[in-house]
């Protein structure tokens, strides 16, 4: 579908915030994050449209994103356009009653996104850090819409945590000469390169996850504990990543079993810890 659905799981993101905070049953907030859930979805679908659009020929020569709706000709660009309508629509709809700061976060979410599909992908390192902006804007748009404030912990692991699952895709994709072929800023990215920035940010990720669970209190040690499965996962996503896989995050972290294990675990625990 050119809407894409199979990408709508990266918004449970906007859960993350309230329930780190343990406040995801107070104050409507579970309705309050539905809505920007549904937003979400709906308004990374217009990007989605937008950059499809944009990259109609070349998808056109690729043997897996030739298969989507548009470069398939299933449908054409016009009806496309009139899908993105509703979607910005029904967006904009499901955020009406939100807070302000939510829908300034959404919409900083849809000009990066824009920025993206009208060229900044093609700029090195550029587009790596809009591309986990993203992710990080789902994440503080839970706390906006909710109204929990934000811990620097959470930031710190958002930000660089989203910057893993970034890098770690463009290192799949470098070591893929298809792929390389399709998208031009990956012979941009020596693989050095992004071996370096994947393991800097796996450190950053881990050592402020770490010292935001060691400054819970020893009441809530489920939180500590939680940081092993967490590390099981981190290392297994980097080996399946180097074992050649990883061009689609998504995949591995629904369809690997030991990646299932270690969300699952690092769930639990984390509730556990808060509620």
């Amino acid at each position: 579908m050119t809407v894409r659905p199979k990408q709508w799981p990266k918004n449970v993101l906007v859960f993350a915030a309230p329930v780190a905070a343990g406040k995801i049953f107070h104050d409507h907030s579970l309705f309050k994050s539905a809505l920007a859930f549904i937003a979400f979805c709906l308004i990374s679908s217009v990007g989605y449209i937008v950059n499809d659009i944009r990259d109609l020929e070349r998808d056109r020569g690729n043997p897996k994103k030739s298969k989507r709706p548009l470069a398939s000709g299933k449908i054409t660009t016009t009806q496309a356009l009139y899908v993105l309508a509703v979607c910005a629509i029904l967006g904009i709809a499901a955020s009406l009653a939100l807070p302000l700061t939510f829908k300034l976060v959404l919409l900083l979410y849809l000009i990066s996104t824009l920025s993206y599909s009208f060229g900044l992908k093609h700029q090195p390192v550029v587009e790596l850090m809009i591309v986990a902006l993203g992710f990080l804007l789902r994440a503080l748009a839970g706390g906006a819409a909710t109204g929990t404030p934000i811990s620097r912990w959470f930031l710190v692991v958002a930000s660089f945590g989203s910057l893993v699952v970034v890098v770690a895709k463009r290192l799949a994709e470098a070591e893929s000469l298809v792929n390389a072929d399709v998208r031009p800023v990956i012979r941009d990215y020596p693989l050095p390169f992004l071996r370096f920035v994947l393991t800097v940010s796996a450190a950053v990720t881990l050592t402020g996850y770490s010292l935001w669970a060691f400054s819970l209190p020893e009441s809530r040690h489920f939180g500590q504990i939680s940081l092993l499965p967490l590390c099981l996962g981190l290392f297994r996503y980097v080996w399946l990543v180097e074992k050649g896989s990883g061009e689609v995050p998504e995949d591995l972290l629904l369809h690997d079993v030991v990646m299932l294990f270690s969300g699952f675990a690092t769930a639990v625990l984390l509730l556990l810890s808060m509620y």
